[in-house]
């Protein structure tokens, strides 16, 4: 028997999310977010600091993407994440 149950507020495993953004001189920028998920079932909900790059850039822009990594992308998302 199958049931759906959802969307819901919350994701297991953790995934990694990656904000993009871009700065005013047009350079991109990526950070890699532990904080983040679901929060409806058309929203999703991430915490980023003030003190990031990338929060400049969505506040100056008003726009940003965000994707999950994907095991083929696990490595270069450790670098964004540690760079």
């Amino acid at each position: 028997m199958r049931k759906d149950f959802g969307a819901k507020p919350y994701t297991y495993p953790q995934p990694v999310l990656m904000i993009a953004t871009y700065g005013e001189d047009g350079k991109p920028d990526v950070m890699n977010a532990a904080w983040g998920g679901i929060s409806d079932d058309k929203e999703i909900s991430i915490c980023v600091s003030e003190s990031h790059k990338t929060t400049e850039n969505i506040l100056k822009k008003g726009a940003f993407t965000v994707n999950m990594a994907d095991v083929d992308h696990m490595t270069a998302c450790d670098y964004v994440g540690i760079v």
